[in-house]
């Protein structure tokens, strides 16, 4: 469970953007960091209070202390929630924490958004992931390559001044904790959920991504799948408008009248 006496972690970077009257908070996934989410939060700003950080050891949270796991992400967001009940959305690995939290403490997740969340314990997951290419490497430093390597290709990351490749590199132990912590078993265990979840993955994104989305999508009785057309596993950043109208708006909706829309 999460300790409720924890308070916001110190050392991690947190960003609050004051808004309306929901509170947000939104979790990045693996080799990524709050910029990621950083057109997505004008749409959500006119609706509430929005929060983004760094998670640890990502970015301006790379020198944060402690444990990296899940069970330290979770939490993480927990500390950073607080007393404010939130819709959290979480994007790739970190839908899989804010699932978590969800079942630990439900009173503080009023909604869930949860795009393309990674289970890598299934045995119906791909084996020929990013994930799967940095558990390979010999280094922290070589798995964070090899994981960025898959998702930008080699060109771009050839081009990439060196100091960007160091900074990026220097991400890896946080990556590999995360990762092996997540092939070691489902972050929610059995539990259902109250709360209302929208589950979303690309048209353009791989099966088990969508796979994913429906069993995210049948752990609350109030659950929806979304597919996002044209779109790939950075929908978040790539094309924040429909990420927005069709996972985050109907959440809005079924707090405020009772019924998801869409």
């Amino acid at each position: 469970t999460v300790d409720p006496t924890v308070r916001p972690p110190l050392d991690l970077h947190i960003t609050v953007h004051d808004g309306g009257p929901h509170n947000f908070v939104l979790v990045h996934g693996s080799m990524d960091r709050e910029g990621g989410f950083a057109r997505l939060v004008k749409f959500l700003r006119p609706h509430g209070r929005v929060t983004t950080y760094d998670r640890r050891g990502y970015g301006r949270s790379l020198s944060a202390t402690g444990a990296r796991d899940l069970a330290a992400h979770i939490d993480d967001l927990g500390a950073i929630i607080g007393d404010r009940p939130s819709i959290v959305i979480g994007h790739s690995l970190g839908g899989s924490i804010a699932l978590g939290l969800a079942t630990r403490v439900p009173h503080l997740v009023t909604g869930l958004v949860v795009y393309e969340s990674p289970m890598s314990w299934e045995p119906w997951w791909s084996r020929d992931t990013g994930g799967a290419a940095a558990a390979r490497a010999a280094t922290p430093e070589d798995a964070a390559e090899a994981f960025l390597r898959r998702f930008v290709g080699d060109e771009r990351w050839e081009r990439l001044p060196q100091r960007t490749k160091d900074a990026r590199r220097a991400e890896g132990g946080a990556l590999r904790d995360e990762t092996m912590s997540l092939r070691s078993g489902c972050p929610w265990g059995d539990r259902r959920l109250a709360c209302p979840i929208v589950s979303g993955a690309g048209d353009r994104s791989r099966d088990d991504f969508r796979r994913s989305a429906e069993v995210v999508s049948s752990l609350s009785d109030d659950g929806r799948q979304v597919t996002l057309l044209n779109a790939h596993h950075n929908a978040h950043s790539a094309d924040p408008q429909q990420f927005y109208e069709k996972l985050v708006k109907p959440i809005i909706d079924r707090i405020e009248t009772g019924s998801l829309s869409g």
